[in-house]
């Protein structure tokens, strides 16, 4: 992997460590009970905190959850999701952020503000070498009986606020390797389609 990705974007790049960070980012889904200090929860909300919105309206409500039972009840909900996708569980985080927004501070992009922030704390998480499952439960129809009613009804929010994902953080249990396709495979010109290579990739 770290061949493939020095041959695109060149060795100059991997010494910058936010570039490094996006590249080995994983998805983890098993944690180990060693508990993640307050210090570093904060950081990563603190990460969250300062993505980029839409003319600043900044959104986003964070919910820290480290209560036993609502973990748990969470975690039932997200396996609706992991099951379908992976397989995998998240028991045994140390929290979980539950991450929302409100529409009615940024009615038009409020779904990319909180999926900002989201990827902002994932990535804060990895460079500390934290483990994160980004399990996004946002529902189009908002319909009852949705895994983000579920959360919603767990922790009490308000009918008006979303949900956008859920971030169970925690110790990782082990290491994940990851492949992406090549640059040059999803790269365009100018307009869809032209592959002619300028950049030389």
């Amino acid at each position: 992997m770290g061949s493939r990705f020095s041959a695109l974007v060149g060795v100059q790049s991997l010494e910058n460590q936010v570039l490094r960070t996006i590249r080995d980012r994983r998805s983890i889904y098993r944690f180990t009970t060693t508990p993640v200090p307050d210090e570093q929860i904060r950081d990563i909300l603190e990460a969250g905190r300062w993505a980029p919105s839409w003319t600043n309206t900044q959104p986003w409500e964070f919910i820290v959850v480290k209560d036993e039972a609502k973990k748990d009840q969470i975690c039932a909900v997200a396996k609706e999701t992991l099951l379908i996708a992976h397989g995998g569980l998240i028991e045994g985080c140390s929290c979980i952020i539950v991450v929302c927004v409100d529409p009615r501070k940024d009615p038009y992009h409020y779904i990319e503000d909180g999926a900002v922030a989201t990827q902002n704390m994932a990535l804060a998480a990895h460079s500390l070498g934290l483990g994160t499952y980004w399990a996004g439960i946002f529902n189009l129809k908002k319909a009852d009986g949705s895994m983000e009613e579920k959360v919603k009804n767990i922790l009490k929010i308000p009918g008006e606020v979303r949900v956008v994902a859920i971030l169970p953080i925690g110790t990782p249990a082990y290491g994940k390797e990851g492949e992406r396709r090549w640059l040059r495979d999803i790269l365009h010109y100018d307009e869809y389609g032209n592959r002619t290579d300028y950049l030389k990739f």
